[in-house]
């Protein structure tokens, strides 16, 4: 079915977190995505061909031209106007087979394991569609809480937080629209159902939960004081990992300090560059807390389906692990949409949903463990050496065969 494409501007590609010492804070970096949705989608319709960073098999062609980019399969036009001509094309971008994170390969394996662990995601980010059809099943249950009682029936001092909380208006309130589109895209990513329709998710939603955390506010914004009680909720309603998606060049000792003494493996986005859209190397230009080194940290950064980083992902040999894909992503969207999103925040989920899935699937190991088996098991890429520290892409058929 050919999809009318409706352009509009989301949120960040990846959202800011404001650094607390400053009295006026100033954005660190402000990289506006624009998004692509799927307008006139049927809900029993199936996306998964659009989703390359699962199966790459190298129909992808993206098309630099005077109007802007147009992402193409095959003959047809999937992102992007329709309308430009052929002649205003300056730059082909063609997809190269198998750049990809081989989740079918991770995926025949895990559906053949006898046992599988349930697992809990702290998704630290903007809010949730929590009522979208691809992720109602998947979300994490507070079991000691009552829902829509109005009593805090746990006594942890959040009422009703029965998916999570919202740390901007404290309340338990996941969603408040398109503003929650940046958060509701990296659920989806993480463990959209395996229905047979819309977007598929890397991770099976029967065993590996998202506890949503919305810490980002309608403009991408946060402070290290939310997220760190994020943090500490995630940590005491039994979190294993915790995805975030957002950055400053604000070093915080406090926020350093709460990631390092977690149990959890955080899994954090690079970053996306300048205010130009140009990748820094941010051993030299530090965003946090992607560039903290504690050792339950993995850096992410943005991948391209033809083997490249994106021009505007961060790098650095000593600060950023690996690549994920994090271009052209099409997942989840607010108000039961669909849409593409480019940045580091698409390419973070794709490593915290393999992380997932190695805690369900090896469920004796620890947080070191899933680390290593990602980090070793990278598929390397010629172009990324002397970028990042493994040189390589998230290969997540290797991950699940590692042996510590």
């Amino acid at each position: 079915m050919k999809h009318r494409l409706i352009r509009c501007c989301l949120a960040l590609a990846a959202a800011m977190v404001w650094g607390t010492a400053h009295a006026c804070p100033e954005p660190v970096y402000a990289v506006h995505s624009s998004a692509i949705y799927l307008e006139d989608a049927r809900e029993d319709e199936a996306f998964y061909n659009y989703q390359w960073a699962l199966k790459n098999n190298g129909q992808l062609r993206l098309l630099d031209k005077d109007s802007g980019r147009v992402l193409e399969m095959g003959s047809g036009v999937i992102y992007g106007d329709k309308s430009a001509r052929a002649a205003d094309v300056l730059k082909v971008t063609e997809a190269l087979p198998g750049v990809d994170i081989h989740a079918e390969e991770a995926w025949k394996l895990y559906e053949a394991a006898a046992e599988k662990k349930q697992v809990t995601v702290a998704l630290i980010d903007t809010g949730v569609d929590v009522t979208h059809q691809e992720l109602a099943e998947g979300l994490w249950v507070n079991a000691d809480e009552i829902p829509g009682d109005g009593v805090d029936n746990d006594r942890n001092g959040y009422v009703d937080d029965i998916h999570g909380w919202n740390f901007i208006s404290h309340n338990h309130l996941l969603c408040r629209g398109a503003e929650d589109d940046h958060g509701t895209h990296a659920a989806g990513t993480l463990n959209a159902a395996w229905d047979g329709k819309g977007v598929t998710g890397i991770n099976d939603s029967h065993y590996v939960k998202i506890m949503v955390l919305k810490a980002l506010g309608a403009d991408g914004k946060g402070d290290s004081s939310t997220v760190i009680e994020a943090i500490r909720y995630a940590q005491a309603n039994g979190a294993q990992i915790c995805n975030l998606s957002f950055g400053s060049e604000t070093y915080d000792r406090q926020l350093e300090q709460v990631i390092r003494q977690s149990p959890m493996l955080f899994i954090i986005s690079a970053g996306n560059g300048d205010a130009g859209g140009n990748g820094l190397n941010i051993d030299q230009f530090p965003v946090y807390p992607a560039a903290y080194t504690s050792e339950n940290i993995i850096s992410v950064a943005n991948l391209l389906f033809d083997g490249n980083l994106h021009d505007s992902s961060n790098f650095g040999v000593q600060s950023v692990d690996l690549a994920a894909p994090g271009s052209y992503i099409l997942s989840t969207a607010a108000e039961h949409r669909f849409g593409y999103m480019t940045g580091t925040s698409m390419a973070a989920p794709m490593v915290t949903a393999a992380a997932a899935m190695l805690a369900s699937y090896h469920g004796d190991w620890g947080i070191a463990e899933i680390r290593e088996a990602i980090l070793s098991s990278v598929q390397p890429m010629e172009s990324l050496y002397g970028k990042l520290a493994t040189g390589g892409i998230l290969d997540m058929g290797k991950a699940m065969l590692y042996q510590p």
